[in-house]
């Protein structure tokens, strides 16, 4: 495998990582449960910013400060510069620890939450963006 293949790949792994994260946030928010909300929120941006799709980041970061303006998240002008910061990274250790990107798939698939026939035609960042609620342009 070349380097732009391994690139690709991971970036794919990035982007399911993202989707995993919006789709539990999703129930968290549905069981108003929003401080494990915007754990999920804040892993997905982290996801999202990995996979190159900064959009989804900040709307992320947007919808945690919604519900808690003093969130750390906040101390950074975006979402991408949070995940760049050292300052940030245990946090987003922290919260990888507690719910890993293989743990948010299996209870995705554990809670029936495969969405991919629905997905058809349309790339990760469009799919994450409707699940946060936002219409993309």
């Amino acid at each position: 495998m070349n380097d732009s293949q391994e690139r690709c790949r991971i970036a794919m792994t990035h982007e399911q990582a993202m989707l995993a994260y919006l789709r539990l946030a999703d129930v968290s928010k549905r069981k108003q449960q929003l401080i494990g909300r915007d754990k999920l929120l804040v892993l997905a941006a982290a996801a999202a910013c990995r996979a190159g799709w900064i959009d989804v980041g900040e709307r992320c970061r947007q919808l945690v400060l919604e519900h808690n303006p003093a969130h750390l998240i906040g101390t950074y002008p975006t979402a991408a510069d949070a995940m760049r910061s050292g300052d940030f990274t245990p946090l987003v250790n922290q919260l990888e620890r507690m719910c890993g990107y293989e743990r948010a798939e299996f209870l995705v698939s554990e809670l029936g939450l495969d969405q991919g026939s629905e997905e058809s035609g349309r790339d990760a960042g469009q799919i994450a963006l409707s699940l946060l609620g936002q219409r993309q342009e």
